[in-house]
């Protein structure tokens, strides 16, 4: 197992002694510590319950739909969810941990191995087969980046020593990242393997939903490869540049960005999803979980600066209640549908927590979200995930598996 330990960059200047026990975050005292750990482990069983599918003897993935398809973004979400599940809720998880490593190993993108195909789709015979463009499967940057991560937290809790040497697979992941799905020009990271540097649509672009600067770190960490420092440094900077100059009274970003001439911009509607392709939807709603991830492991000030002036626009918007949060925004902030969804509130709850001025906000947060769960609730794959894992992340901020250290 590695003793995570950080060198010097700018973007990963760390803290001292003294602020990494500052990096434990503390929950405001209108939420009771049994009662929030009671909802998340009620909020675990749910998800378990409607969405993990065992498949032959040793394998276990996670539908996505009603069909009981799966992506490799639920996968590696799957995975932080199950290590995660019994680092911080007890639960013992680690034989269906397993059978998501083994299922990810069992199909493979055709164009790297070291990833997951992106989609499988369930027959009729309760097989699944990998969904093919055209000869080809190819892989979705974010599923991998999750599992590589996963595996690094797996190493943490249970060791490398036994069938599984999670530290070697996670650097095997890590590795192909690097080398597969970063732009090393321009130091984005790409959509996936599929992707040649040289693709005049898709190779100069980047989702945000995939910049898990909190990851980032990790990988650098653990491979000492100072080019996971230039991708970090690069989504701060275009962070900074698309909040000036496209959202400067919001914060918000847009699902994805690209390349036009000399400037990096929001791509335009059906760039590769949707109509919302260039505003804030359900791609950049993970932005928030994401980025508060990397400022409870990294501390950097300028990934708090980007936060606020989110969290800032929305409670206003909002009028302090998460009930008039929207299911997506332009970057102007005008709404993009008349209902609200789970995933457009969750990843404000941890991004609340960055600042104690936002304890009573938090609180009506964790109410919206925790309000409805049981059984008889009606949610989604999605929604429910997106909710779960603010829910863990929150946990593992607050003690974490892996501590990056001076």
């Amino acid at each position: 197992m590695y003793k995570f330990i950080v060198l010097l960059p700018v973007i990963f200047l760390l803290i001292s002694c003294r602020a990494n026990e500052e990096r434990e975050i503390s929950y405001p005292e209108a939420i009771d510590d049994t009662q929030r750990k009671s909802d998340t482990l009620q909020a675990f069983d749910l998800w378990q319950d409607r969405y993990v599918r065992a498949i032959g003897h040793d394998q276990f993935y996670v539908s996505y739909d009603e069909e009981d398809n799966t992506v490799s973004e639920a996968h590696g979400y799957g995975m932080l969810i199950m290590v995660l599940g019994e680092s911080h809720l007890g639960l013992d998880t680690r034989s269906v941990f397993d059978g998501m490593f083994h299922y990810a190993k069992a199909h493979p993108s055709d164009r790297n191995p070291a990833f997951m195909a992106w989609k499988q789709i369930r027959q009729a015979d309760g097989t699944m087969t990998d969904y093919r463009i055209g000869e080809h499967t190819g892989s979705a940057t974010d599923g991998d980046m999750d599992i590589a991560y996963a595996l690094l937290l797996a190493d943490q809790l249970w060791g490398s020593e036994g069938t599984i040497d999670y530290e070697q697979e996670a650097l095997t992941v890590i590795h192909a990242l690097m080398e597969a799905t970063v732009n090393q020009d321009e130091w984005v990271i790409k959509l996936g393997d599929w992707v040649a540097d040289d693709d005049p649509v898709y190779g100069q672009a980047s989702r945000t939903s995939d910049w898990m600067i909190g990851h980032l770190a990790t990988f650098y960490d653990v491979t000492d490869d100072e080019r996971w420092i230039k991708v970090s440094d690069r989504i701060i900077e275009l962070t900074t540049s698309i909040q000036s100059q496209f959202s400067p009274e919001t914060g918000l970003l847009p699902d994805f960005v690209w390349k036009e001439g000399d400037e990096w911009v929001p791509v335009e509607p059906e760039f590769l999803e949707r109509e919302t392709d260039p505003y804030y939807s359900y791609n950049a709603a993970r932005v928030p979980w994401r980025f508060a991830e990397g400022y409870f492991k990294t501390r950097n000030e300028e990934i708090k600066q980007s936060l606020e002036r989110m969290n800032t626009w929305l409670k206003e918007t909002a009028q302090n209640d998460p009930s008039n949060i929207k299911a997506g925004y332009t970057l102007s902030g005008e709404p993009l549908a008349s209902y609200t969804d789970m995933t457009f509130i969750a990843p404000f709850a941890i991004s609340a927590l960055i600042n104690d001025d936002h304890d009573e906000w938090f609180k009506l947060l964790w109410e919206d979200m925790t309000m409805d769960l049981g059984p008889d609730e009606t949610g989604n794959y999605f929604s429910d995930t997106i909710r779960l894992l603010v829910m863990l992340a929150m946990e593992e901020a607050a003690s974490p598996l892996i501590s990056l250290t001076d």
